[in-house]
């Protein structure tokens, strides 16, 4: 089964990639982007065809290793 991790830093937490990046699209004239937040994408193959089973163990996965969980936020899906 695959699960999709997508990891973001929280919205507290300043995020300068996003702000270049929000510079960047603004310089080349689409002034209509607000603001741009950066993040990650993960897609892990797990052996089960459990989907609990599967978001479960993709959580884990992102608490303790994909994530840092003091200035980012996950999210998993499953197919």
């Amino acid at each position: 089964m695959r699960a999709r991790v997508f990891v973001t830093l929280k919205p507290s937490v300043f995020d300068p990639q996003g702000r270049t990046i929000a510079e960047a699209l603004h310089s080349l004239g689409y002034s209509k982007v607000g603001d741009v937040r950066q993040g990650k994408y993960f897609e892990l193959d797990l052996e089960t065809n459990e989907a609990g089973a599967a978001r479960q163990l993709a959580a884990e996965v992102a608490d303790k290793v994909l994530a840092n969980p003091v200035i980012e936020s996950y999210r998993v899906e499953v197919d």
